[in-house]
């Protein structure tokens, strides 16, 4: 992609640091402030190809919104998946009724192998994304800041790594 045209440079030293600070409220995130920002404005120098826009401010407001209201969505989905995932608290009661047998703990153990085994062939910023998480029960925008990457990567690595926790369980 050539961003050389006069006018796509000229709006993204005229709108840049606007709309950054637009969409930093939406999000409340810096790192994802900037990459929607980006995204919004590679789609509008895209649309610029091929037709003629009549307020490319208007254009890329509009488009900068929508990136946001797909990605709170994405996150809603995502944390709800999270929250399935979570088991169910027991009571004491339910303790004594499943007490393990000597079976089930062997079961357990090599359960617990096999994950171990999987996060360790995990690509490495997805398993330090996933260990960070899960390990240190840090949050997104926690990990997105020790990583130095956005928030919608470090759902990227968490989701790659319940994916091939997921496949390599069966």
């Amino acid at each position: 992609m050539n961003l050389n045209d006069s006018n796509t440079a000229a709006l993204i030293d005229e709108l840049g640091t606007p709309l950054v600070r637009y969409l930093t409220k939406k999000v409340r995130n810096n790192e994802d402030a900037n990459d929607l920002a980006q995204e919004a404005f590679l789609r509008m120098h895209r649309f610029q190809q091929s037709s003629k826009l009549d307020n490319a401010r208007a254009f890329l407001f509009r488009t900068a919104n929508n990136l946001v209201i797909d990605q709170l969505r994405r996150d809603k989905v995502h944390d709800k998946y999270l929250s399935s995932e979570m088991l169910p608290e027991r009571s004491d009661e339910d303790e004594d009724k499943c007490a393990p047998s000597a079976e089930r703990t062997v079961s357990a153990e090599q359960e617990l192998d096999k994950i171990y085994e999987v996060v360790d062939k995990m690509p490495l910023k997805v398993k330090r994304a996933f260990l960070l998480h899960r390990g240190k029960d840090m949050s997104y925008s926690e990990i997105a800041s020790e990583m130095n990457v956005s928030t919608s990567m470090v759902e990227k690595y968490i989701s790659e790594a319940l994916k091939l926790l997921r496949r390599e369980m069966k």
